[in-house]
C-alpha cells in the first residue's frame, strides 16, 4: 500500500491494533484514541476521514458502509464482520489478508472490503 494512504481505526478496535497492523504493513495507523475520535458520531468521523484525504477507516460497525455507499470515499473502508474476541484472535484473523485488501482499496475504484 503506497505510504500516503493512512488507516485509522474506530472506537470499536482496540489501540493494540494500531501497534501491531503498523509494525506489520509500515504503513501509518491510528486508533480513533489518538485522534481524538472515540466520541464523535460516525458521520463527525467519516467528514473528517474524507477531508484528511487517503484514509481507510477500519470498523465493525454497519453505518460506514451506509455513509460509504451514500456520501461516497474517500475515506475507504475495511468492514469487519467478527464478532466479539480477543485482540489477539482478531488480529490473526485479519493479519493475513490487510496487504491484499489494502493494496485493492489504494489502487483501485473499490471503497469497501469485507473481512469475515
Amino acid at each position: 500500500m503506497p505510504l500516503d494512504w493512512e488507516i485509522w481505526l474506530d472506537t470499536n478496535i482496540s489501540p493494540v491494533i494500531a501497534k501491531w497492523m503498523m509494525a506489520h504493513l509500515n504503513v501509518i495507523v491510528k486508533s480513533s484514541y489518538s485522534l481524538d475520535l472515540h466520541f464523535l458520531d460516525d458521520l463527525t468521523i467519516y467528514n473528517r476521514a474524507k477531508s484528511a484525504g487517503k484514509v481507510v477507516l477500519v470498523s465493525k460497525d454497519a453505518d460506514f458502509p451506509e455513509l460509504i455507499s451514500k456520501l461516497g470515499s474517500p475515506p475507504k473502508l475495511i468492514n469487519l464482520k467478527i464478532g466479539n474476541c480477543s485482540n489477539q484472535i482478531l488480529w490473526e484473523k485479519i493479519k493475513p489478508r490487510m496487504k491484499e485488501v489494502l493494496t485493492i482499496l489504494a489502487e483501485s475504484d473499490i471503497d469497501m472490503v469485507e473481512l469475515q
